[in-house]
């Protein structure tokens, strides 16, 4: 595949290539980008990632890359790879003759596919260059009147995008393209013990990468705890300052008169429910029962005097059962 990619020639990117009979005959329109391909080889020789860039217009340097080595590609087969995929969908490239192809539903083993998503086509290209010559079929009163009403339609001829377009869209490509596909795994099935050898040249180059990209986060990860180490010293030695720690026995000294104002942990007394019923206890001046199941227990202000009742609804003041500042920090029993 590398081999057959030209890297001076433009190419003209179509991304609408659609089979509407299932005849394997497709229809090749929405014309894009004018694109040069960038190709990289290993020092071995195996090609392992493809650039488009394109090379005309308002867009022109902007590219897309399959990466075997450093990104999420693969290709197999190597001296005859026939296929570049992503590895997380089942789509890919193939190159024949004079155009590339992006292929969809590509078969696990590679040799047949679902569907085209778009196709490239060489400057200056024929037909030619390893592609089945297309044979010339008497068309059908569909096909004519389907041929009629394509050329009512702007864009729709093969005329308006010349004769490279129309030489690819008079072929049968679903033939063309699986008779490559089927050719190229049998080529690969039979290579011999040093053809298999440019597989593991990609793989260790892939591990080469991996290997570097380790080292790389390791690195990153070493600096960041250098300097959470520095960090965490420097907030030592400060913390080891007489300055520090009295402002630290400042806070405790505040949280504690805080506590002790708002009802703290030892601004607080423990009310034990041991009667055998729930109650309702009231803190002094309060209309509102706080309840308290039976052999459950509430922590409340310490600073307050309380009452409790067993029914909500009922009159009077209810019974005593806890005196202000009496138990601080600790706790009574409601038996």
């Amino acid at each position: 595949m590398f081999k057959n990619i030209s890297t001076t020639d433009q190419y003209t990117e179509y991304r609408s290539v659609v089979d509407s009979d299932n005849d394997g005959v497709y229809e090749i329109r929405d014309r894009q980008f004018i694109v040069k391909f960038e190709l990289k080889t290993l020092p071995t020789g195996e090609g392992y990632s493809i650039s488009a860039i394109v090379d005309k217009g308002s867009n022109k340097g902007k590219s897309s890359t399959m990466d075997v080595v450093e990104g999420n590609f693969s290709c197999k087969g190597y001296p005859y790879e026939s296929v570049i995929r992503d590895t997380s969908k089942k789509e890919g490239i193939v190159a024949i003759g004079d155009y590339i192809f992006f292929l969809k539903g590509i078969s696990d083993e590679g040799t047949s596919y679902a569907s085209i998503d778009d196709v490239y086509i060489k400057e200056g290209a024929s037909g030619g260059n390893n592609a089945d010559k297309p044979t010339k079929k008497k068309l059908s009163f569909k096909e004519k009147m389907k041929a009629l009403k394509n050329a009512s339609i702007p864009g729709a001829t093969s005329a308006n995008y010349g004769s490279e377009h129309k030489a690819l869209e008079s072929q049968n490509l679903r033939k063309l393209i699986t008779d490559y596909l089927v050719a190229m795994k049998a080529k690969q099935d039979a290579r011999t013990a040093k053809e298999k050898q440019s597989d593991k040249n990609i793989l260790n180059a892939k591990e080469v990468i991996a290997s570097k990209e380790k080292a790389k986060r390791d690195a990153e990860k070493a600096k960041r705890d250098a300097e959470w180490a520095e960090a965490k010293r420097y907030n030592d030695s400060i913390k080891a300052t007489p300055e520090h720690q009295d402002l630290e026995r400042r806070k405790r000294q505040n949280e504690a008169n805080y506590q002790s104002r708002n009802g703290g942990t030892q601004g607080k007394v423990t009310i034990y429910n041991k009667s055998g019923r729930d109650i309702y206890i009231y803190q002094d001046g309060s209309s509102n029962g706080t309840r308290i199941n039976v052999n459950s227990s509430a922590k409340v202000n310490c600073a307050s005097n309380y009452t409790y009742k067993y029914d909500a609804n009922a009159g009077g003041k209810g019974s005593v059962c806890y005196s202000a500042n009496s138990r601080c920090g600790s706790s009574i029993t409601v038996n």
